[in-house]
């Protein structure tokens, strides 16, 4: 066999660069001293998706599928059309995995788990030691199904800081009482729950911290609106907060949710601001049109919006639909003797 090692680093260097990453992967298993040559490639621009319920890894560059890894018999297996299958063994596969991120100098863009079924707790709990005592950065984390007890596993022994959490289970069974009342971990970005969202306690919104909030069907009454608002109004929570959705299982009284924090109505004939709104690790401008104009403490202004409202264009002008409503909304606002509610299940805050 021809003596590739012992080749000047920078003709070993000149011939590495140009191999595809299997190539690049295999030749770093083969001693320490290939490793640390594979770990000087240029221009390591891959992310890393990882779909922890199969033991599979896509990795992707600028978007782009680039190649898969499927984990089977104690290696990774190279675009193969492999189905996946379920190893219970996890260390190799650690394993694996971590030397593939230490030489391709990558972090975890994504992981995906379902949370049930095969995937019993004591995996659960192997592999979210494993996470935690990582030093690679997982920058989004997607649960696309859990069993009660599992979520609540993984809420309460998770501690990495990563930059989104997206739940995402429409048959998420509800087995009464809460999940959590604080996230453990840390959250930069958005913390997301797109479908039915019972376990979520209002204690645990006040805990967040990070750029983006969603809840969906939450068992939220008006006064937990209205403690979230006023914590927020008072400088106390949320201070990072730049969007806010929670959306209600029944309609609450929208004078409930505001009683003490002094909301202006705004006409969207006549008021709009621009928002920069995160979308899929993109910032986009939306124009918001009217709406109830909210200051914190330090001046700071929130925008709540409501189920009818929705954001606009610069050029757009405002649907009628939403200028109806605003009327209404001003007849009952400026009538001290009105007893109608103002009952709504979807509140928006944008904060500026």
């Amino acid at each position: 066999m021809f003596p590739f090692l012992r080749l000047p680093f920078l003709c070993i260097q000149d011939v590495t660069d140009m191999w595809d990453i299997d190539e690049l992967y295999h030749f770093s298993l083969l001693s320490k001293k290939a490793k640390r040559i594979s770990k000087r490639r240029k221009e390591n621009d891959l992310e890393v998706y990882l779909n922890m319920y199969f033991c599979v890894l896509t990795i992707r560059r600028n978007g782009e599928d680039v190649c898969r890894m499927v984990y089977k018999q104690k290696k990774f297996l190279f675009n193969r059309e492999e189905i996946p299958s379920f190893d219970p063994d996890f260390s190799s596969f650690f394993q694996l995995t971590q030397h593939f991120l230490d030489v391709f100098n990558c972090c975890l863009q994504q992981i995906d788990f379902k949370l049930k079924r095969r995937l019993t707790e004591n995996h659960l709990i192997e592999i979210i030691n494993w996470l935690n005592n990582s030093k690679t950065e997982i920058r989004g984390v997607v649960i696309k199904g859990a069993t009660w007890s599992m979520l609540e596993l993984y809420m309460n022994r998770f501690r990495k800081t990563i930059r989104q959490l997206y739940f995402n289970d429409k048959k998420f069974k509800n087995e009464g009482g809460y999940i959590c009342k604080s996230v453990n971990f840390g959250i930069k970005d958005s913390f997301l729950s797109l479908h039915n969202s019972p376990w979520f306690h209002l204690d645990c919104i006040l805990n967040l911290n990070c750029e983006q909030i969603s809840g969906n069907k939450l068992n939220f009454t008006a006064e937990d609106l209205n403690v979230f608002l006023r914590s927020w109004q008072e400088g106390k929570t949320n201070r990072e907060a730049k969007q806010v959705v929670l959306s209600t299982s029944s309609p609450r009284d929208v004078k409930e949710v505001l009683k003490g924090c002094g909301g202006e109505l705004m006409d969207p004939r006549t008021n709009k601001l621009k928002f920069r709104i995160l979308r899929q690790n993109k910032y986009e401008d939306i124009w918001i049109r009217g709406g109830i104009y909210i200051r914190r403490n330090d001046g700071c202004l929130a925008v709540m919006q409501t189920n009818s409202y929705r954001p606009y264009t610069e050029d757009e002008d405002v649907s009628e639909e939403q200028v109806e409503v605003y009327l209404k909304y001003r007849d009952n606002w400026n009538s001290e003797n009105s007893h109608d509610q103002l009952n709504e299940t979807f509140f928006s805050f944008y904060i500026f």
